[in-house]
Parts: structure tokens; sequence; C-alpha cells
């Protein structure tokens, strides 16, 4: 995606983007990264809230089911994964720093008496202000993998993967 891109989406979302043109604050996005990465790879349901000061007031967080805005929601979200889903735990496997955004690639796992165990593995970017706030947090991961595990829509999932999948 081309900066200009980039800047359209940030500005359509109306969020206190990352400018990789403006001056570079003296915060280390590569720390930033890390910590963050770190906090995920060790969330549970006591320590949400030590994302709090990690993240924007504005923070825009999407997944394959989820879009919303705001410090409140994003901290909520996480408290209500703990609170529907059973041994949950995230293993961040890789990160990268490129500017002010950063990526993880990582691997979520949980049971619920729904799907039983399950895990999958994604990515996420994540972009920094100039203050090194976490202002976006998108994840990327296959979500048909997780609703294959729902006893009646896991079986027209798999029957449209078999029917779409290349046959050597």
């Amino acid at each position: 995606m081309t900066d200009s891109t980039t800047r359209s989406t940030h500005e359509a979302e109306g969020q206190d983007r990352p400018n990789p043109e403006g001056p570079i604050a003296t915060v280390s996005y590569t720390e930033r990264l890390n910590r963050y990465a770190l906090l995920l790879s060790q969330l549970t349901a006591a320590n949400v809230v030590e994302l709090d000061p990690l993240v924007s007031e504005t923070i825009y967080f999407t997944d394959p089911f989820n879009r919303l805005k705001g410090k409140a929601n994003f901290l909520g979200l996480m408290s209500e994964m703990f609170e529907q889903l059973n041994n949950v735990s995230f293993e961040v496997f890789e990160t990268q720093i490129q500017g002010q955004t950063g990526y993880l690639y990582w691997r979520f796992s949980a049971s619920s008496s729904l799907t039983g165990a399950f895990s999958t593995e994604g990515t996420s970017r994540v972009c920094f202000n100039h203050q090194g706030l976490v202002v976006s947090h998108q994840d990327f991961w296959d979500a048909s993998a997780l609703i294959e595990q729902f006893p009646l829509l896991g079986r027209i999932i798999r029957y449209i993967r078999r029917r779409a999948a290349y046959k050597a």
C-alpha cells in the first residue's frame, strides 16, 4: 500500500494516524512494538488493564468480526474475550517495524463450549502515533477456520472449501 493510500485510509477512519514524514519523537517504535507484543503474549483477564497506557484514546481496531474505535471499546473487547472463551493465549512468533508501523505474526488459541479447542495464526498491523501510542490495530486471520468448528456452519464451510480447492 502506498503512503497516499495509507493516509487516505487513516483520514477516512478519522484517527490520529502515523506520519512517516513528520519529526520522529524520542520514542523507540521498536521498543513500543516489542512491549505491546510481550503484553499480548502474556495477556490474561487480570492484566488487560495494562494495555491502557499503550493505546491511544482513539485507537481503531479491526478483525474479521469487529470494527471499533476508542480505548474503552478496545479494552472492553479484550476483557470480553476472556469472559467468553477459556484457555486464551497469544503466541507472538515474529515482529517487524517499518517507521511507525509494526507487524506481528502470531497464533491465537482458546476453547469454548460451542467450538471446543481451536487455534489460528494471523498477522496484526499496528500503527503508532508520535507519542508511541497504538492508534490502529488491524488483525488479519482466516475466520472460516474458526467457523468450521461450529456444528452446522462447519459442514457448510468444509463443503465450500472442498468444492473451491484445487484438484491436482
